[in-house]
């Protein structure tokens, strides 16, 4: 995460929506959903999936 602010708040905020963990030899990725109360849980799905696909690709 990055972030540039000033005095009064205003600027940018970053995070990463995509990244990994490892974990001894466990590797864990990650993606960012904007699951809210209205959200159809299959499109999230769906979504989901395909933020994963290059970084299991990448590491096929």
């Amino acid at each position: 995460m990055w972030n540039r602010l000033d005095a009064r708040g205003d600027g940018e905020i970053g995070i990463a929506l995509r990244c990994g963990q490892i974990l001894g030899d466990e590797l864990r990725i990650f993606a960012g959903c904007g699951i809210v109360a209205g959200s159809n849980p299959e499109k999230e799905l769906t979504e989901s999936n395909a933020k994963f696909a290059p970084m299991r690709s990448a590491l096929s």
